[in-house]
């Protein structure tokens, strides 16, 4: 049983790292539209938390989505991983040329694979009935992915 452990332990490292390595490889590209056809319900940074009744930070976009609602890729990329939070659903995120990622979710269905390359405006799945959100890790930090939505958002 060891010997297998250790098989997927270099295998899995090996394997994120041609992940991490070969996002370069991919078409970069940027459509300028919300992930959601949806209306914003909070923008990125401090709000005033409606139940603890102080600031919060919120470290992505959230939108008010019902359950099923099409999400689609803001930039071209490569997927980097699949996460599942239990309770809350399945996410995204999308590895940018730049070293940027981008995390879409909660997602119901998934409709991409890790390692693949992905268009802007290409289908990653279909939302949860949870608020839907959108947020943009870089160097270490959340940084706010409103101006990757262009003009009007």
């Amino acid at each position: 049983m060891r010997p297998l452990l250790l098989l997927t332990a270099v295998l899995g490292a090996w394997l994120a790292q041609t992940v991490l390595l070969r996002a370069s490889e991919c078409p970069e590209s940027l459509a300028r539209r919300p992930p959601v056809e949806a209306a914003i319900e909070h923008a990125f940074g401090f709000r005033l938390h409606p139940v603890m009744g102080s600031a919060v930070f919120q470290r992505s976009i959230v939108f008010r989505t019902n359950s099923g609602s099409l999400v689609r890729t803001v930039r071209g990329g490569r997927v980097a991983l699949l996460e599942t939070q239990p309770q809350i659903g399945q996410f995204v995120w999308v590895r940018q040329r730049d070293g940027s990622e981008l995390r879409y979710g909660p997602l119901s269905q998934i409709r991409v694979r890790t390692g693949r390359c992905v268009a802007a405006g290409a289908s990653l799945g279909r939302t949860t009935s949870s608020p839907f959100t959108f947020a943009l890790w870089w160097n270490g930090k959340w940084i706010d992915p409103a101006p990757l939505l262009g003009a009007g958002q």
